[in-house]
């Protein structure tokens, strides 16, 4: 078995050579507005617990992940948890990957195995080692270069697949990454992976996009799971938000702020059929 997971979707998704992505992300990073960092040093907000930030071709949802993004440059962050859906590939509970690291066009990025091994053995059968998961996955991959580029240190990553997102697997899934990350001395932040409606137009996309967003702001886990089922509401990444949101509420961070908001179209100017993407930060 392969112990470096390598690109899937470089040259498709972002640059695959170092020189132009990280011109890429360097001009989605300079194109924030001051006032969101002003903001969180006006309040002396300096430790973030997470972030939810979009997961599709940088072109598209490049600038609006740069919102979140812009708020740990020159940061020191030892482990990245990183929590997204999984596109390809049909598992009950969470995947995690028997990787050593996750290479991109800027260099590997370690996987904490340690870490990894602990979240499986505490995990019992509802977290567990499934690499096929993780050999197409697009919905971590592309975090790994903002990150790089904008951590000041070397950072070790726990990558985490959410399978069937159901509820029952929400609430237990939270319930064993906050007993581990209640013992976790490192200085850590959990990056969660998801875009919001689906090809829907620009006026649709808007209402069910801020109804979810509205959830997410009030931590309302049980209303997203009704609506996302209901079709009221879309995110592809519904279940791992709502298993980030159940942590910060057994773990007392209840600060929550949406950066920005925009779709698809505002980058094609088709707004016909549109995907919604947002950057929110909690603390």
């Amino acid at each position: 078995m392969d112990e470096i997971r390598n690109p899937a979707v470089a040259s498709m998704f972002y640059p695959d050579d170092k020189i132009n992505l990280k011109r890429m992300i360097n001009g989605y990073l300079l194109n924030v507005p001051d006032e969101v960092d002003e903001y969180f040093h006006k309040n002396r907000v300096d430790n973030y617990l997470g972030m939810i930030v979009p997961h599709a071709g940088y072109i598209y949802s490049g600038p609006v992940a740069a919102y979140a993004y812009s708020l740990l440059k020159q940061k020191s962050i030892e482990t990245i948890f990183l929590l997204g859906p999984s596109h390809y590939t049909y598992f009950n509970g969470f995947s995690l990957p028997y990787y050593n690291a996750f290479n991109t066009p800027l260099g590997e990025v370690p996987v904490d195995t340690e870490l990894v091994n602990k979240i499986v053995s505490t995990g019992g059968n509802i977290f567990d080692f499934i690499n096929a998961a993780h050999v197409k996955e697009h919905s971590l991959e592309v975090q790994l270069p903002f990150l790089q580029s904008v951590l000041e240190n070397e950072f070790k990553i726990v990558p985490i697949l959410m399978g069937e997102q159901s509820l029952v697997n929400i609430l237990k899934g939270a319930e064993i990454l906050s007993q581990v990350l209640k013992d976790y001395e490192k200085h850590y932040l959990i990056v969660v992976s998801s875009d919001l409606s689906h090809y829907h137009t620009d006026k649709e996309a808007r209402l069910m996009d801020q109804k979810i967003i509205s959830y997410i702001e009030g931590f309302q886990v049980k209303e997203i799971v009704d609506e996302v089922k209901n079709g009221h509401i879309e995110a592809c990444g519904a279940g791992p938000i709502c298993v980030f949101l159940e942590i910060a509420k057994i773990l007392n961070k209840s600060n929550i702020k949406t950066l920005v908001y925009k779709n698809s179209g505002d980058t094609s100017g088709d707004y016909n059929k549109v995907v919604g993407y947002t950057s929110i930060v909690s603390w």
